[in-house]
């Protein structure tokens, strides 16, 4: 199977990458079961190489901060 990984150009919050893998199944959830372990692995090795996830929060995340459901 064909697994290509580059980066993209580096931004104020870090480097981008971009995965592109291909599979011969056909078979939708496999292809679904297939993109969720490659995404467990990723996210388990990260500390590994001492890097961190970063996601800007979208207007939604910065809402529900400043007014808590629970609160």
């Amino acid at each position: 199977m064909t697994f290509l990984v580059r980066h993209l150009e580096p931004t104020p919050n870090g480097l981008p990458i971009q995965i592109y893998v291909f599979s011969n199944d056909q078979v939708w959830a496999n292809y679904e079961a297939i993109q969720a372990d490659i995404f467990d692995h990723i996210l388990a090795v990260i500390p590994e190489f001492e890097l961190r996830i970063f996601q800007n929060p979208t207007g939604a995340d910065l809402q529900s901060l400043a007014h808590p459901v629970n609160a």
